[in-house]
């Protein structure tokens, strides 16, 4: 019985000497990764991001070329329209009197349903848009053909 006792005061002076050590041993100049805060890329790529309503000016013939997208895209936007309603009631239900006092939004209540404004994740723009596998930044803009 006494064992037990003494493990959690054991293990707290355990991850606290390892907590000193981690300290000590750290390289003066840690390596930031080029995407994390404060590395040479991050949020590089913030001003080439799109917004989603953008797409609803393509040419159908543009849209043509990515069908699996806009089929998946309008069967989004009608279970948008179908869940808004239960979304802004649960934020309503939810939201203290004085107001929300974190950006944080709460998840979905049961099985099944949608968390609170869940477009904005589904639709977001890629991290980096300049990947390869990306299309290319022409395709992004509705363009005219220029006829003489």
């Amino acid at each position: 019985m006494k064992q037990r006792r003494k493990r959690p005061v054991k293990a707290t002076m355990l991850l606290k000497a390892g907590e000193e050590e981690f300290w000590a041993n750290q390289h003066p100049q840690p390596y930031l990764f080029p995407d994390s805060p404060g590395g040479t890329s991050y949020e590089r790529y913030e001003c080439y991001k799109y917004p989603e309503w953008l797409l609803e000016h393509w040419h159908p013939s543009e849209k043509a070329m990515y069908p699996d997208y806009f089929s998946k895209r309008e069967q989004w936007k009608q279970l948008r329209l179908q869940s808004w309603d239960k979304e802004v009631a649960q934020l309503e239900a939810e939201t203290p009197a004085g107001g929300p006092r974190t950006e944080a939004l709460p998840p979905a209540r049961k099985e099944g349903d949608l968390p609170p404004l869940w477009w904005q994740f589904v639709t977001r723009p890629r991290e980096r848009p300049h990947e390869p596998t990306a299309p290319p930044a022409a395709l992004l803009q509705p363009h005219t053909v220029h006829t003489r």
